[in-house]
C-alpha cells in the first residue's frame, strides 16, 4: 500500500487493516485451538484402544502358550498309551 493518500486517511486505513489482521488472527487462533482439542481427543481415544490391544494380544498369547502345553501333555498321554 502506498504511504502517501489523499486526504490524510492512511491512519484510518492503516488502523482498519491492524484490525482486519488482528481478527483474522484471532479467527485462525480460534480455529486452530478447536482443531488442536479434536487432535488431542482423537489421540486419547487411541491411546486407549492401543492398550486394549496391547492386553488383548497378551490374553491371547496365554491361551495360545496354554494351548501349546495342552498339546504337549496330549501327545505325551498318546506316546504312552502307544508304548503299552
Amino acid at each position: 500500500m502506498s504511504s502517501v493518500l489523499k486526504n490524510g486517511s492512511y491512519d484510518v486505513l492503516k488502523g482498519s487493516e491492524i484490525n482486519n489482521t488482528k481478527t483474522s488472527l484471532i479467527g485462525q487462533n480460534e480455529s486452530i485451538t478447536k482443531r488442536y482439542e479434536v487432535l488431542k481427543e482423537q489421540l486419547e481415544i487411541a491411546l486407549k484402544t492401543k492398550d486394549q490391544a496391547i492386553a488383548y494380544n497378551a490374553f491371547l498369547e496365554n491361551q495360545l502358550y496354554k494351548a501349546r502345553e495342552e498339546i504337549k501333555r496330549l501327545n505325551e498321554e498318546i506316546n504312552q498309551l502307544t508304548r503299552k
